[in-house]
Order: C-alpha cells, then sequence, then structure tokens
C-alpha cells in the first residue's frame, strides 16, 4: 500500500494485465493510479489487450510540457563524392548523408551528427514513429446479412485485393469492415492493413477522391 500510495503522489499510471485470476492488489493499484486492470482469456485477447497500450495515454495536464526538437534532414551525397566521414574519421568515397547545419558528413541514419550534435533523420524514419504512435483501429465484424444485401453488391467484395467475399454456394465468409469509410475488407487484407501498410485504402481514397474547389477572383 505504500509504494501505491508513492505512485499516486508522483502521477504514475499503472495498468496490469492478467495472466490468471482477478487479484485485488493489483486491482486496487490500478483504480488509485487511473490505470487499467483487465484479466486475459485466451491468447487472441492477450494481444488486443496489449496493442491498447500502444498508443501513448493521454498525459496529465500539469505535467504535459511541450519541448521542441531539433532535427535535420540529411542529402545524400552522390556517388562518386570524396569526403571525410565524421563516423569513421577517414576519407569515403561513395554514397553518404551531408548534415544541413555544419556541412559534415555520416554513413548512417538515424543518428546525432559527430560535429554539431544535430538529430539526423530521414522521412521514412518519421513515418514508421507515426504508425506506431497513432495505429489504425480494429476493424468491426461484418454480419453476413450484410453481405447479402442485393442493393449493394460491393460490400461482397474486398475492397483490397478486390476479391468475392463470398464462400463456395456464394455463402458470406468472415470478413471485416472500417468504421470511417465502411469498406469491407477480408481477413488476409485486414492482418496485411493493420501490421504492415498501416493505412486504410478505403480512407485514402476517398480522401483522395474528394475535389477540390478554387474560387476564381
Amino acid at each position: 500500500m505504500e509504494t501505491i500510495q508513492k505512485c499516486k503522489e508522483s502521477k504514475i499510471r499503472c495498468s496490469v494485465i492478467g495472466l490468471s485470476a482477478e487479484m485485488f492488489i493489483c486491482k486496487h493499484l490500478c483504480q488509485d493510479t487511473g490505470g487499467s486492470y483487465s484479466v486475459a482469456l485466451d491468447e487472441s485477447h492477450f494481444k488486443e489487450l496489449i496493442m491498447e497500450h500502444a498508443p501513448p495515454p493521454p498525459a496529465i495536464a500539469e505535467f504535459a510540457i511541450a519541448n521542441l526538437i531539433k532535427m535535420g534532414f540529411p542529402q545524400r551525397a552522390g556517388e562518386g563524392s570524396i569526403s571525410i566521414c565524421s563516423c569513421h574519421k577517414e576519407v569515403k568515397v561513395g554514397v553518404g548523408y551531408t548534415c544541413p547545419r555544419c556541412k559534415a558528413r555520416v554513413c548512417e541514419l538515424p543518428t546525432d551528427c559527430r560535429i554539431c550534435g544535430l538529430q539526423l533523420v530521414s522521412s521514412p524514419h518519421l513515418a514508421r514513429s507515426y504508425h506506431h504512435l497513432f495505429p489504425i483501429a480494429p476493424f468491426d465484424e461484418v454480419t453476413p446479412l450484410c453481405l447479402n444485401d442485393p442493393r449493394n453488391r460491393s460490400r461482397s467484395t474486398c475492397f483490397g485485393c478486390q476479391q468475392s467475399l463470398l464462400s463456395s454456394g456464394n455463402k458470406p465468409g468472415l470478413c471485416v469492415a472500417c468504421a470511417k469509410c465502411k469498406k469491407h475488407f477480408c481477413l488476409e487484407c485486414d492482418i496485411y492493413i493493420h501490421e504492415s501498410l498501416h493505412n486504410c485504402p478505403g480512407c485514402e481514397s476517398l480522401r483522395h477522391s474528394n475535389p477540390i474547389v478554387a474560387n476564381e477572383g
């Protein structure tokens, strides 16, 4: 109880995922510190509970201090360029990266410039970080009645791979739908979207299909 009180005073949020029966002390810890307590029912449920903790929780207002981090986006050097590498302290010939602040050369990204200390990154690295911080929400399971709706035949086709969602005998198979764009996807595309692509094709298609209206003066 003393440890729980110290966590509460230090504004430490504690969450527990139990693999056995519910324990009072764990539930008491989570309730007092503002965390969540869950008990995994099986392997798939355990994975869902783990993924719920992947997005960072909202920060407490009094401790949410915004700190800006200076980053540099270095330019890729040419194939035949010759310069002294700041990483290895020797002359290098070939591909490298040039620090935008001090013009020093580095071999790999991401890294810190050995001369001026600027953090050097590339846009793909920032994109990967964004996907991990803001993952796509899980898709909703679709009932068979929605696939058999004759008014909308597009629902019986996966929006990702364009394959039919109906099994042999025109019986509806297992599929999911995005809560935002309402597009239907098969289970294979669902796994690919959430684990590799990190973007919903349906939402992206709607974003790019919206017309841009320009006012002519």
